[in-house]
């Protein structure tokens, strides 16, 4: 098994290249199977079907040209599989330096939309306009079910005006503070009407189903720089909303939430805040 991500290309790369992934880590399968509860939402996937796996990181950078945008998939290419093979050889000559693992979390909290309106209402929200924001999140499962079933070729634009612009618009945002692919962002919300000049406080990067948000974040990050009073990320794709806050210059994942599956907390980060969290970060200031 191999875990990668993108391996971005740096100033003086050769133009028209094949992109680039990193190797994060090869893992070698040493568990027998488990059925845990804690991983029915990892960046969308359904993954409660496991094994344990060793893993184990290369010493230095390596980069795989084989490598593809599959999140699931089988690696034919030989020069990917030689490189893993010999990060295998690696660690086992690093036995010392193995990590224990770590302990699995207690499943996260299920939160009911009943229990995410009184959250709501707990922060402030009038109780007329939480009832709102319930009676949106119902009309966006159903529209988001019905593109699971039909939205092959669903784009980012059908994603960001029926299914994540509904929710912001309830949460209190009005549309005279909100601008949709300004400045290279995908959208941007401001503090009060938005006038030229003005710096946006949240930043939201929409993604298409399927494909996770992780590779949101360091885009999302890259348009934050432009704009240094900016301090909320968001990455959505529609479903599932990933937060970042702002702190002494950094970003760190504060919430995440998944409107059909609504939890306390994030499914298996225990540090990481919920839906009531991530719906009370969205709201206006």
């Amino acid at each position: 098994m191999i875990l990668k991500r993108p391996y971005h290309k740096g100033p003086n790369d050769t133009k028209g290249q094949k992109p680039k992934w990193q190797i994060l880590a090869v893992g070698r399968v040493t568990g027998e199977y488990e059925h845990l509860e804690q991983f029915d939402d990892v960046e969308g996937w359904d993954l409660q079907h496991c094994r344990r796996v060793e893993w184990t990181s290369p010493r230095k950078e390596a980069g795989a040209n084989g490598l593809t945008m599959g999140t699931f998939k089988r690696v034919y290419t030989g020069e990917v599989i030689e490189q893993a093979d010999e990060i295998l050889r690696e660690g086992e000559k690093r036995e010392g330096e193995k990590r224990e693992s770590e302990e699995i979390p207690h499943p996260a909290g299920k939160i009911s939309d009943e229990d995410l309106v009184e959250s709501l209402i707990g922060n402030g929200m009038r109780p007329a306009d939480a009832e709102t924001v319930i009676q949106t999140i119902w009309q966006v499962r159903r529209m988001a079910r019905w593109y699971a079933r039909h939205g092959g070729d669903l784009s980012e634009h059908e994603i960001r005006t029926f299914l994540i612009v509904p929710i912001l618009l309830a949460l209190g945002w009005s549309e005279q503070k909100i601008k949709i692919e300004w400045k290279n962002t995908d959208m941007s919300f401001f503090s009060g009407v938005y006038k030229k000049g003005e710096e946006p406080c949240m930043i939201l990067e929409s993604k298409r189903m399927w494909e996770g948000l992780h590779h949101a974040e360091w885009q999302a990050k890259r348009y934050a720089k432009k704009f240094p009073t900016c301090q909320r990320l968001v990455a959505s794709e529609g479903n599932r909303y990933r937060l970042y806050v702002k702190r002494d210059g950094e970003w760190p994942f504060k919430a995440y939430m998944n409107l059909l599956n609504l939890k306390d907390r994030h499914p298996y980060l225990t540090d990481i805040g919920g839906a009531p969290d991530l719906f009370t970060s969205l709201m206006p200031s």
